[in-house]
């Protein structure tokens, strides 16, 4: 009998680009787009400029782009710096279900293989699209428990992603795909600790992730024999990561029900479990032309886990911590009728109006919502003003999950609102090469990546 890995490398090891529905493609080139907005983007900020300048530091061969540096880099290198840059906003797209964000682990290294490869861009999207369907797909297994325990899935599951999809890249055989999922394995780690401390390096769980990935199929390639059992053993990643793990289902549809499809995106620079409410605040707001200076007090009721990442700061004293502080980012939302990536700034934190109208926002769990998690991840927003009037609104599912989506035009206008620091011209072919990647080489992109500004 198989194992889990050994399955899932039998499709993986067989899949073929003419394999995917049409719409498979477009929803992985609008991914594409939307990971290399918010990676731009995160640039500016501090933790990646420090991964960058360490990376850059190193001797190597010049295999990858490295977005921000002024030279190509070996290919592990340049996914683990285009990893931390891509979750630095807190902006990337993400799988309600597994509470889990598959892209940024395996797009920086898809990549970065597909570049040193020389490979085109159908191979890069059937490999993007292998990479979410092991994550998504065993991160709703384990989850909420896996979760609970205190690990951030996107780092200890995204590491099967990207080692999934270089294995494609690569061309591994069933044997060496299976040696190469069970060693990512292996590396898998994230502790959701960052969330009371240390949030600036959140961003190292998927950079780790994405980095693994390479070096499981080099590995692999070479011989290194895995663990086949590292899902399911006895010591194995559901045991020794969860106390409930549910498999029912986990290979139905693999090959036809591809589950990069319920994928959602962002449209605020937080953490999702925020923002349902800030959705909510936000059409109050509109709707009743509201100015932050009228709000008395904002309620939000919520789903226990949002309660658990974001529930507990009304005072962050960091860019990083605000965006898991539903306190803080409703009153920034409110204070500046967005919550964009540009809001999370020192400046912002330190606001007095925002840190005063911080502390007139309450948050709690009930059982409405508790029942309701993983299918809904909402929010009830009860907004108060100073004159008396009370608002209600309920927002089941935020803006960009499948069942509230985000048209293709909402994908783009959001990575030129990510982009708008660097030239128009330059931007402007990015957005058109990724639209149409299955008509091009992966190294026209990555061409353009290293001409950003700044570079």
């Amino acid at each position: 009998m198989k194992t889990i890995l050994e399955s899932f490398a039998e499709y993986f090891s067989n899949a073929t680009f003419e394999q995917l529905p049409p719409e498979v493609v477009q929803k992985t080139k609008l991914l594409i787009v939307d990971y290399l907005g918010v990676s731009i983007a995160g640039l500016k900020m501090d933790f990646p400029r420090m991964t960058i300048d360490y990376l850059q530091s190193l001797e190597g061969v010049g295999q990858a782009t490295l977005m921000g540096s002024t030279r190509k880099v070996p290919a592990i290198h340049a996914a683990l710096g285009n990893g931390v840059a891509g979750h630095a906003l807190d902006m990337d797209d993400g799988f309600r279900y597994g509470g889990v964000h598959a892209g940024v682990a395996v797009i920086p290294a898809a990549l970065a293989l597909a570049e040193s490869l020389k490979l085109d861009g159908k191979q890069l999207i059937l490999s993007i699209v292998c990479g979410y369907e092991i994550v998504n797909r065993i991160a709703k297994a384990m989850n909420p428990s896996h979760l609970g325990r205190g690990f951030h899935t996107t780092g200890t599951l995204g590491v099967l992603g990207a080692a999934a999809a270089c294995g494609v890249l690569a061309k591994l055989n069933a044997s060496q795909m299976a040696s190469a999922l069970g060693m990512s394995a292996l590396q898998g780690a994230g502790l959701l600790e960052i969330l009371n401390d240390g949030a600036m390096v959140k961003p190292l769980h998927p950079g780790k992730a994405a980095m693994a990935g390479i070096l499981s199929i080099e590995l692999a390639k070479r011989g290194a024999k895995g663990p086949l059992t590292a899902l399911e053993g006895e010591k194995g990643m559901f045991k020794a990561m969860a106390d409930s793990v549910n498999t029912d289902g986990l290979l139905d549809g693999l090959g036809s029900d591809f589950f990069i499809m319920g994928q959602y995106i962002k449209f605020h620079a937080a953490c999702r479990h925020i923002h349902p409410a800030i959705d909510g605040l936000l059409d109050i707001m509109r709707k009743e032309n509201l100015s932050y200076q009228e709000i008395d007090a904002l309620n939000i009721t919520t789903y226990p886990v949002a309660i658990s990442f974001c529930g507990t700061s009304t005072a962050p004293e960091t860019a990083e911590a605000a965006k898991f502080s539903l306190a803080s980012s409703c009153a920034m939302a409110a204070f500046y009728g967005d919550a964009g990536e540009e809001r999370y700034s020192v400046e912002t934190v330190q606001n007095q109006d925002i840190q005063q109208l911080a502390t007139r926002v309450t948050s709690s769990a009930n059982a409405r919502w508790a029942d309701a998690y993983p299918r809904e991840r909402g929010a009830d927003i009860e907004l108060r003003t100073t004159s008396g009037k009370k608002f209600l609104t309920q927002v089941p599912l935020s803006k960009g999950e499948p069942e509230n989506p985000a048209s293709d035009e909402d994908f783009i206008r959001k990575f030129t609102q990510n982009t708008l620091a660097q030239p128009e011209s330059l931007r402007h072919q990015i957005l058109e090469m990724s639209l149409a990647l299955d008509s091009h080489e992966v190294s026209g992109l990555t061409a353009l990546l290293g001409k950003l500004q700044g570079n």
